[in-house]
């Protein structure tokens, strides 16, 4: 293997010797064939799923930043890499619980009424998501199967509405999961506020678009606005350092950087107070803050994409 050039994005052109093939560093991930490099990807898409902006007003904010693409670019990429970013994100994600509140919402898809089944845990994660045509009995069991395999977590105690499908749901499969049926005002007992609240941030992101095109597209769109908020929510761990930098490069120097990633670790639970370090340890943060951390997960989940690839 030789360098061979340059491409025009400035991407380093490799030559292998032996069948004289070239390549680069993204041939082979799902970046290749794009013409901007992941970071612009990655924001374009975060930017899309995260806040109320048409995919106009994302080109229009690429724009400012001197990067033209059009808006129909924007949907493709939010199509493409929304659903392969949330499967890192879910990868990266802290496991999730055993008591499951699931419940369905109702959402345009090309002017018919669709169900968004959706779920959360006793942290209140989103446990997954799944669109579909009809609310019946196939989709609550397609649901669940779903769900129990991306996670891999088979829930103990599930608590729905009375829908009929949730009760033959969960007998049909073998998890022995203890079954609550209940309603969203109850003066006592469980209710399915939890999952009710988790709600309002897809209805505030889906109320700018006026309904999805299709179940397909629909799906992959609301994968990513969930990913956007588990990583606003802190869910999945911000800079997974040890993962993004793929090893490391010897004992000494690997002993120094564990003991610095170990500090702001502590630090950050709140574990080291007083004069050790100065200012305000274990504090919340403040709203930049989270942005610019939120930004840097969407960009940490990118590369192990690229490289996982």
């Amino acid at each position: 293997m030789k360098k061979d050039g340059r491409r025009p994005a400035t991407t380093q052109r490799f030559r292998c010797r032996g069948c004289r093939r070239t390549f680069t560093a993204r041939t082979g991930t799902p970046f290749a064939g794009h013409r901007w490099p992941l970071e612009v990807i990655t924001t374009a898409v975060r930017w899309y799923c995260r806040y109320r902006l048409s995919a106009a007003d994302v080109r229009d904010l690429l724009a400012e930043r001197r990067i033209d693409v059009s808006a129909r670019t924007v949907l493709a990429w939010v199509h493409k890499f929304g659903p392969l970013l949330a499967v890192e994100g879910r990868r990266h994600a802290q496991p999730v619980g055993i008591r499951w509140w699931v419940d369905e919402k109702y959402v345009r898809v090309a002017g018919r009424w669709g169900y968004l089944y959706r779920a959360v845990d006793e942290h209140g994660q989103v446990v997954d998501v799944l669109l579909r045509a009809q609310r019946d009995l196939v989709s609550a069991r397609a649901f669940f199967e779903q769900a129990i395999a991306r996670r891999g977590v088979r829930p103990k105690v599930v608590i729905t509405d009375k829908h009929a499908a949730y009760r033959r749901a969960v007998r049909r499969r073998g998890w022995r999961a203890r079954h609550i049926r209940t309603g969203l005002h109850r003066a006592r007992g469980e209710t399915t506020k939890a999952v009710e609240r988790s709600h309002v941030p897809v209805k505030d992101r889906l109320r700018p678009m006026r309904g999805l095109q299709s179940i397909a597209t629909g799906q992959r769109l609301l994968e990513g606005i969930e990913l956007a908020n588990a990583v606003e929510r802190s869910h999945v761990p911000v800079k997974d350092r040890l993962r993004a930098m793929r090893g490391l490069r010897s004992i000494a120097t690997g002993q120094r950087l564990l003991e610095g990633i170990e500090l702001a670790h502590a630090v950050r639970c709140g574990h080291v107070r007083g004069s050790t370090v100065q200012g305000s340890a274990g504090r919340s943060l403040l709203p930049h803050e989270r942005a610019r951390e939120a930004a840097d997960t969407f960009i940490q989940l990118a590369r192990v994409l690229a490289c996982a690839a």
